[in-house]
């Protein structure tokens, strides 16, 4: 029967772990199949799902896992994704979403362009009521 984890080329099997303190433990064989264990038995979503999470479509997640901006699991045919690496995606737009309103808040106001504007504005209506008037 074919092996449908996650290959170790997709991810290397750990060889040590990094304390709180930042010191570094190397791990026997049995120890990284362990950990490995662990980190395989996370909690996964379909496209579909992740996409909810996102509010986006699942062709866009799909999109996301070929570009690499969303890590996942091939078992077959099927992705799953973990669900750690769509509330990091999230958080990422959230933040992208946060700075780009801050930029735009932080903008200056040119005045020229927004008296063009107003008397663009301006002409359409004349245009639009000419035009009613006529009609």
């Amino acid at each position: 029967m074919a092996d449908l984890r996650t290959t170790t080329s997709e991810r290397p099997a750990p060889t040590a772990v990094r304390r709180a303190d930042g010191s570094e433990v190397t791990l026997t064989r049995d120890q990284a199949r362990l950990v490995e264990l662990v980190l395989e038995d996370e909690e996964t979503v379909s496209p579909q799902d992740a996409a909810v999470l996102l509010g986006v479509s699942r062709p866009m997640v799909v999109r996301w896992i070929r570009e690499g901006l969303l890590e996942d699991r091939k078992t077959g045919a099927h992705h799953k994704i973990p669900l750690m690496s769509v509330h990091a995606l999230r958080e990422q737009r959230a933040a992208a979403g946060r700075d780009a309103v801050a930029a735009v808040r932080d903008a200056k106001v040119d005045a020229s362009a927004a008296r063009r504007t107003a008397a663009s504005r301006k002409r359409a209506q004349a245009r639009i009521a000419r035009r009613d008037h006529t009609s």
